[in-house]
């Protein structure tokens, strides 16, 4: 709130302005989250002898001051890292993709969970893991990241390895690659665990597996409180509940019939919200439908709110 005000007053120093013989436009924007905020311009004069004192002003008044550690100013060529993101030019083409600092710390977690769980069992130890992997591809699937994803792959299989190699030094590498590394759909070196059960082979989550998905925009003048707009939000919330289902059309078609709700509670099922596939024996007849979890199990008795 105490950063509200800082967009308008550069928007009206730094506007537009000119004909068509003398136009100048100093491309100054302001792109803010929470309390980091990035201030582009076309040169970097303006940046220092006038930018950089205004926004200084701006925030003494408000009792703040900018930081001297995280404040510099940089050519795009060069890049910068912005909530865990780089941007960069390269040769002309604007490309962002996760950051070196981030890369790292990623791989420090992943580190100390494997070095921590030396003794554990490799099934606990994928469970620790796959959260990790799963949260930091979801916040960096939609940038450039296929190229980064496949070489943390590489390396965290070369540390499974160490820690599989290391509970077995009496046995051959042949013998331990078999007890702890399988075949998965045509891929090698899956670590995983073989289960008695119909559920299979349970993996360690691949980064790779996680499909780049590139990141749309929501129109400047969409309004959802406004009924014009109410089919151009349904369209955004049906393409968002797709890439939660993975792009598996059949769970969405599923989802569509019961017209986007629970059919239990009633409740919206959204891609925020936790849901399973329930399989279940209505008046003799197998059935499947999405719910919200175990809690909404799905019976004779149950007074259905949708069907």
């Amino acid at each position: 709130m105490a950063l509200d005000g800082l967009q308008d007053i550069l928007a009206e120093r730094y506007r537009e302005r000119g004909n068509k013989n003398n136009y100048y436009n100093p491309k100054v924007n302001l792109v803010r989250y929470a309390d980091d905020f990035i201030i582009t311009c076309e040169n970097r004069d303006l940046l220092e002898t006038e930018i950089k004192p205004l926004v200084q002003e701006f925030l003494a008044v408000r009792g703040l001051t900018l930081s001297e550690e995280k404040t510099r100013i940089t050519h795009i060529d060069e890049g910068f890292d912005f909530l865990e993101f780089n941007v960069r030019k390269y040769d002309g083409v604007l490309l962002i993709k996760p950051s070196k600092k981030s890369i790292k710390s990623f791989y420090d977690k992943i580190k100390v969970t494997v070095d921590g769980n030396k003794s554990a069992k490799q099934e606990s130890l994928i469970r620790l893991l796959n959260p990790i992997i799963n949260g930091w591809t979801n916040y960096y699937r939609n940038c450039i990241a296929s190229e980064t994803f496949n070489k943390l792959d590489h390396m965290i299989v070369r540390k499974l390895w160490r820690w599989a190699y290391r509970r077995h030094p009496k046995k051959g590498e042949r013998w331990v690659k078999h007890r702890y590394f399988h075949v998965k759909n045509g891929r090698d070196w899956i670590f995983g665990v073989e289960k008695e059960s119909k559920e299979g082979l349970f993996s360690l989550m691949r980064l790779s597996e996680k499909k780049i998905i590139r990141y749309v925009k929501i129109r400047n003048d969409a309004n959802p409180y406004d009924t014009e707009w109410e089919s151009y939000f349904k369209y955004c919330e049906t393409r968002k509940m797709l890439e939660h289902f993975d792009g598996r059309k059949t769970v969405e078609r599923m989802w569509e019939k019961q017209m986007r709700r629970c059919p239990v509670c009633g409740k919206s099922i959204t891609e925020d919200s936790q849901w399973i596939i329930t399989n279940t024996i209505i008046n003799g007849k197998r059935v499947k439908y999405l719910t919200h979890g175990i809690c909404c199990r799905i019976t004779d008795t149950n007074k259905w709110s949708l069907l």
